[in-house]
């Protein structure tokens, strides 16, 4: 040990407190010893002294050892707390170490006492540089969340600037899309892939002319062929970033349909990933339910009564299902 310790003696015998930090000096530790009787005693010396260690009787006559042991544990639960007694039996120790007590020793054994503290104080400077470092791991994380947010709606935006008439689209399928999972029963982790993917869904766009995105009459085909390229070049922007979960593979799928009806690769079934499927049935409800140069918008009640005609069909039957009841039964509405 190196540095002056605090010990928090609890401890209504003056002989027997002197014996302790005799033991104390005797095994080299350098120390400031405090030495109380009572309960209002003890808490106050908890906030007043702060120890580094508490050495505890188990009986005291206005006191006793459990009392403290409760409020070190509530108080100062990184405190190592060791009782130091005679009056306590082996198969009451135990139950004070169950109790979050750190070590016993009884008084006729002190020569276990150094041993013992030495060995706590160790214990929890480890304990507390470990908890140091996972909030310091935990910070790093928040940080990084914070940093991957703020890039991704960064990109978002982009498509949002060229193409004004469906400014909050992307984030409006995100959020509908995330419920839908949640709805679902996909993991936490999973469903924050499919937020982000949403988010993203469109970015693609950003390789359409902007004349052809805000067109306000009917798309000729060569026009819709350039659009539909989108979701290849998505995919092209996004590949070289290493998320944690499948954003570029979701936004290349996205226009894919069950029935393999669907684009770039027409794809069908269970070789569309579960994110992108998700992401097909959200996309369609929010770009029905809103308006467009085009057209105005269809209302959701279209939108969700077009999901049902393709389930099965166009779209995974569990996922229309789920969105449905998203709005039917959870009250959701795509303008929270």
């Amino acid at each position: 040990m190196s540095g002056q310790i605090k010990v928090l003696m609890v401890e209504d015998s003056k002989q027997d407190a002197e014996l302790v930090q005799y033991e104390l000096k005797k095994g080299g530790l350098d120390f400031v010893a405090k030495r109380v009787q009572t309960k209002e005693g003890f808490n106050d010396a908890i906030f007043g002294f702060e120890p580094d260690i508490i050495l505890s009787d188990y009986q005291l006559p206005a006191f006793n050892g459990i009392s403290a042991l409760a409020v070190a544990v509530i108080d100062a639960p990184d405190v190592p707390f060791i009782f130091v007694s005679g009056a306590i039996g082996e198969e009451l120790a135990i139950e004070t170490l169950k109790g979050g007590a750190t070590d016993y020793v009884y008084k006729n054994q002190l020569t276990q006492l150094v041993p013992a503290v030495t060995r706590a104080l160790d214990e929890a400077k480890e304990k507390h540089a470990r908890r140091r470092a996972e909030e310091g791991l935990r910070r790093t994380l928040a940080r990084m969340q914070v940093m991957l947010d703020q890039t991704v709606d960064a990109l978002a935006s982009i498509t949002e600037i060229r193409d004004p008439y469906t400014a909050g689209h992307q984030q409006r399928v995100s959020l509908l899309a995330s419920e839908v999972a949640r709805e679902f029963g996909l993991p936490g982790d999973m469903v924050e892939g499919i937020r982000v993917a949403g988010t993203l869904h469109d970015i693609g766009k950003i390789a359409v002319p902007a004349e052809i995105l805000t067109k306000p009459t009917k798309l000729a085909e060569m026009e819709f062929g350039l659009v539909k390229m989108h979701s290849q070049v998505g995919y092209e922007i996004l590949k070289g970033i290493d998320f944690p979960w499948p954003v570029a593979q979701a936004v290349l799928q996205h226009h894919e349909r069950i029935d393999g009806s669907g684009y770039p690769g027409g794809l069908e079934g269970d070789n569309i990933i579960p994110e992108a499927r998700i992401l097909a049935v959200a996309d369609v409800v929010e770009a029905m339910a809103s308006h467009r140069p085009y057209r105005p918008a269809y209302g959701i009640d279209s939108a969700l009564a077009e999901i049902v005609r393709g389930r099965g069909t166009a779209y995974d039957p569990e996922v229309a299902d789920a969105c449905v009841t998203l709005f039917k039964e959870r009250g959701f509405t795509l303008d929270r």
